[in-house]
């Protein structure tokens, strides 16, 4: 495996979400604290940046390729980069702003899945202290119906399919652990949840990505890498990284072979430059395409 590289040295306060969006040829990432969407087109090398007015935390292709779906603190939105056309969509959360959205993904069928957690992120972007295991596990259909599906997290994180689409792993931050439940693509439900990895060290579980292999790419927040860990919950591999606090990752690239990596600042340690940087890693393995959330008709 190749060295880890700096894409584009962002410092952002928390990186989160990266999408490699394939028709631009891009990344996109958030910064949640930051209050804004980047995109870093990869054969131009431009970097471009949206602001918006509340925490900015989960982002997932549509399929339109013109339009994404956007999680904010708040809300779900659609919104255009070519136009910045942005429209409301749907309130999972309805204790914003006690609670916040956080990591979302897309699941098989189009469904978009997305956790919550204390709210952490204060009006101007500053952190604050947030506790309780107030967050909740989320199913948003493409006609905008929510139902809920867990409960009893203190910080949501890691939303992935395994590529057969029979298990679907969500973890909480807090609690230092990763869940897998039974996912049904017939009607897009889950159950029978049960620990997956639980107390691994370094550092706790953050967003994490699935490869074509079955095995889960887990970002760890204080614990500068990421874990490759196989179906079983062994660990297979550790990445380690020259920041901290490693938030989430993607695969994307035009063979699906590289993974690019968000980091944070916010509780970096002294000396860590490129804390907040957006990673780019060729691991040698394929991920999984990202899962595009169904438009309904009209939108």
């Amino acid at each position: 495996m190749s060295s880890v590289r700096i894409l584009d040295d962002s410092k952002n306060i928390v990186g989160e979400s990266p999408l490699w969006h394939p028709e631009h040829g891009s990344v996109y990432w958030t910064d949640v604290n930051g209050f804004k969407i980047q995109r870093y087109v990869l054969q131009s090398r431009l970097k471009t940046s949206w602001d918006f007015d509340e925490p900015v935390c989960a982002l997932s292709l549509t399929t339109d390729p013109e339009c994404l779906l956007v999680a904010l603190g708040s809300r779900l939105i659609f919104w255009r980069p070519s136009t910045n056309q942005r429209s409301d969509f749907a309130n999972p959360e309805p204790n914003w702003p006690y609670n916040r959205l956080n990591d979302g993904a897309t699941d098989p069928n189009g469904v978009f899945w997305i956790g919550s957690m204390r709210n952490n992120v204060a009006p101007d972007g500053s952190n604050v202290e947030a506790s309780g295991k107030t967050g909740s596990l989320y199913r948003v259909l493409p006609d905008g119906r929510v139902s809920v599906w867990d409960t009893g997290f203190g910080i949501t994180n890691t939303l992935a399919w395994s590529p057969d689409q029979k298990t679907f792993y969500c973890g909480c931050s807090v609690s230092n652990a990763i869940y897998a439940y039974d996912y049904d693509a017939k009607d897009s439900s889950i159950g029978n949840r049960r620990p997956f990895l639980s107390g691994a060290t370094p550092g706790v579980p953050d967003g994490s990505a699935m490869d074509e292999e079955g095995y889960l790419w887990n970002c760890r927040f204080y614990g500068a890498c990421l874990l490759r860990i196989c179906p079983t919950g062994k660990l297979d591999r550790i990445v380690e990284l020259p920041v901290s606090n490693i938030t989430n990752c993607a695969f994307g690239g035009p063979s699906l072979d590289t993974l690019f990596v968000t980091t944070a600042s916010l509780f970096a340690k002294e000396g860590e430059d490129h804390a907040g940087a957006l990673l780019e890693i060729p691991v040698g393995v394929r991920g999984m395409p990202m899962n595009r959330f169904c438009l309904a008709q009209g939108r």
